[in-house]
Order: structure tokens, then sequence, then C-alpha cells
């Protein structure tokens, strides 16, 4: 149990993000209100303006989370009833928003939680899942002739595959900005980005109840996935510092590392190919709950990303070997650009004085 005397380092800082954020914040706060316009206005154009130039994509469209822009891509590409894959670990928005639509065929993951690029997808559907800051292989991802690929790319904005930018791979990708992301804010809200003129009209209409404006009438299926201007706000103003919060993340994943040289356990690391976000401090553990609950007495959270084998939840009766391995072993351990360095030096100190 946490003793609540003393604070504990935690997996995020809302309150230190806040105070480096305040005044630009504080600023967007009475520009929006003066000007009445809550919803969809100049702050979510400018975090989509950037958003493009980051991805490297024609087209960016904010939403209210990286759930709801699975969904709106889902229904936009005409994905119901369709063949979609989708690997069984991970966060579990992407399998739920596809077992919605469509009866969900899982595969199992590689070795650091990514999806199997020995596996053939012959789908109408892939959802690859760049997982801890990392991407796939894209290059020798194995697709059917038709196959689309919509990239969960929550965890890895500012990502680099072979020296591109993750989110500009597939014919979409999706990112998250809640409050535990690479550029988090104090809610949730997501995005989509893409290239193709033609999906423009299918991804506005999917993300406004089905209509192309608010008076219009009903041309798809769709959601409410309209974004508040607030949230646009701490999103435009986040993706300008996100280049030196990418930078402090690395430190401490380099500092992690050097300390636990000798320690008897796998760190999850970005392949050579993969420049990381370093979103993540995953390490792959044999005593993985008494490593957390030791953690946690001491004042360190440290979290389990992820521990759900949720493909027997939708009914698969597959084996997926890697999966059980890394949902009973992984654990990340906090990494958040607003660590102090004394910090950063208690979490390793304390995860080494657990193997003494």
């Amino acid at each position: 149990m946490i003793n609540s005397t003393k604070p504990a380092i935690s997996n995020f800082a809302n309150d230190r993000l806040y105070k480096q954020i305040c005044d630009p914040l504080t600023d967007a706060y009475h520009k929006i209100h003066s000007s009445g316009n809550l919803i969809d206005g100049d702050y979510c154009r400018s975090a989509e303006q950037k958003l493009k130039f980051i991805t490297k994509r024609k087209h960016a469209k904010l939403t209210t989370s990286a759930t709801v822009a699975l969904m709106v891509s889902l229904i936009a590409w005409g994905m119901k009833d369709k063949k979609v894959a989708c690997t069984n670990y991970g966060y579990v928005a992407s399998a739920n928003q596809a077992a919605l639509l469509n009866d969900v065929d899982f595969f199992d993951v590689d070795k650091k939680g990514l999806i199997n690029i020995e596996d053939k997808f012959n789908h109408d559907l892939v959802i690859p899942v760049s997982l801890y800051g990392n991407t796939i292989d894209y290059d020798n991802l194995k697709l059917g002739v038709n196959t689309k690929v919509i990239v969960d790319a929550a965890q890895s904005l500012g990502t680099k595959y072979k020296g591109t930018p993750d989110g500009s791979f597939g014919d979409a990708a999706i990112f998250s900005f809640a409050r535990n992301k690479p550029v988090p804010t104090a809610g949730t809200h997501g995005a989509i980005v893409w290239d193709d003129d033609t999906m423009t009209d299918k991804i506005l209409s999917a993300s406004m109840n089905g209509k192309l404006s608010r008076n219009g009438g009903i041309v798809s299926y769709g959601v409410n996935a309209t974004p508040y201007e607030l949230q646009a706000a701490q999103i435009d103003i986040g993706l300008d510092h996100m280049g030196e919060w990418q930078v402090k993340r690395k430190l401490i994943h380099e500092y992690y590392r050097k300390e636990f040289n000798d320690l008897p356990f796998d760190i999850i690391e970005a392949s050579e190919d993969c420049e990381s976000n370093y979103h993540k401090f995953a390490m792959l553990v044999e005593k993985r709950d008494e490593l957390a609950e030791y953690l946690n007495v001491n004042n360190i959270k440290a979290l389990l990303h992820y521990s759900d084998n949720f493909a027997n939840f939708f009914g698969s009766d597959k084996k997926f070997p890697n999966t059980e391995i890394m949902c009973n072993k992984i654990i990340t351990l906090p990494n958040h650009p607003w660590l102090t360095d004394a910090e950063i030096e208690i979490v390793a100190e304390k995860v080494k004085s657990f193997y003494k």
C-alpha cells in the first residue's frame, strides 16, 4: 500500500505539466471563452496543421479520444462486417472497436509486444499497434492485395521508422492525447491522419453522427467525435514541447538501462530501424507482482502495461504464448519528463535493492 504521508513517484504528474504550460493555456482559455466558440475552432485547426507537419500526412482530424478516432476510421473505411485482424496485446481499445463492427481474427505478438511480421494478413483490414513508443517492422508486414492498414499509433507520436514518422504508414493512423501519452492533456482527445482526399468527407461524416454539416442529412453511420477547443489548446501547446519531453524520456531510459545492466530481467528496446519516443520504460520481470508491490510500498507507482489476454473474452480459442509471457511479466517504471533527478535515482535504487 502507498504511504499516504509521502508523495508517490507516479507514472504521470498532471500538476507539473500544468505548471509548465499554465501561462499559454490560461491565455487560450480566455480567448476561447471570449470568442464563444467552444468546439472545433481555431485551436483544433492549429493542432491539426502541426500534426500534418509532424506525420507528413495531407489530412488530420482531431476527435474526442483515440478510441473514437479508431471507430471513425473503421466507419469511414467501410469496415462493418469485414474481416479484421488485430493483435491480442496492448490496450484493449483497438480490439473493442473492431469487435463492435466485426468478428475479429486475433493474432499473437512478438517478444516486444508488437505484431508478428511472420504472420500473413489476408484480411480486409489489419490494425498494427505501436507499443511503448516502438513501431512494427512496416517494410516486412505481409499483407493481402487489398488489405487496408489503420495503425494504432496512440503511444508513438514522435517515433520514427527508418527515419519516417510513425503515423505516416498505412491508410490512416490514430493518436491519443490522454494524460499518460507522449503529448498529454488533462482529458482524452485523439486524432486521425490520412492522405487519400476521397476519404475526407467520409471521415467528416463518420465523426459528426453521419452528417457532413450540423444541419445536413445523414449520409453514413457515425459517432459524435467533435473536439473541444480547450482540449485542442492543450494539444496545440503540447505539440510545441513534444521534442523536449521526448529528449527527457530518452535520458531517463538511458539512465535506467545503465543502472539495471546487471539485473536479471529484459528491457524492451526498440529495433534497429526504430527511433523510439521512449513513451514507456517497460521490462519483462519474472517476479513481476512482487517487484510491483515492493515499489508500491516504497511509494513508486509501477504499472502493468498490459496484463489482459483479452482475445478469450471475445471468443477466440487460439493459443497466444507470447501474449501470455507479456501479460505475466510486463511492468513499467515512472519515466515522465517532469521527474526530478532525485526521483529518477530513487526509482533506480529501489529496483536494484529489490534484487539484493
